[in-house]
């Protein structure tokens, strides 16, 4: 039942399930962190919504990204990093409520970074965006019509466009 769990949320999203793992004990999707091609932590997303929903298995304190850009573009979850991970941006997970020393310092290597939040989190953008322009040289500040893991075209659309 959790295989097909899992398969359901891969479809939902649009997710490479060759990306993730399957936490059988806990019935969550796995997203691996790697670091210098080894993988050294991961993020479990539960998949029948128990609590907490997110959770982290290791304590190497860098973040989730996916792609192989050279921008930058944060996120509030896994989903969302995979979704506009890709060859021009690497999506960055945050997972709570502030930015880390660990996203600070990973996002330094990046010279342009857009803040891609919920919506629902305008100032929790602008609280992120002034905290990054000391460590990014370029900040941007994305205001999206939803949640970019929905894939809505207008915001992956004004993503790109602001990306370029």
């Amino acid at each position: 039942n959790g295989q097909s769990e899992m398969n359901r949320f891969v479809e939902r999203f649009g997710l490479s399930a060759q990306d993730l793992e399957y936490d059988v004990k806990d019935n969550r999707a796995v997203f691996p962190i790697f670091k210098d091609g080894y993988v050294v932590d991961a993020v479990g997303r539960s998949l029948r919504n128990s609590l907490p929903k997110w959770k982290k298995y290791g304590k190497s304190g860098l973040p989730f990204s996916y792609g192989l850009g050279k921008v930058a573009v944060v996120v509030e979850d896994c989903i969302s990093a995979s979704v506009v991970g890709r060859d021009e941006f690497v999506g960055v997970a945050v997972l709570g409520t502030s930015l880390s020393d660990a996203h600070k310092r990973y996002l330094s290597q990046f010279s342009t970074a857009i803040i891609a939040l919920d919506p629902d989190a305008v100032s929790k953008t602008m609280q992120f965006a002034k905290e990054l322009r000391q460590y990014v040289k370029t900040v941007k500040v994305l205001k999206l019509n939803d949640d970019l893991k929905y894939r809505r075209k207008e915001d992956i659309i004004n993503l790109t466009n602001i990306g370029e």
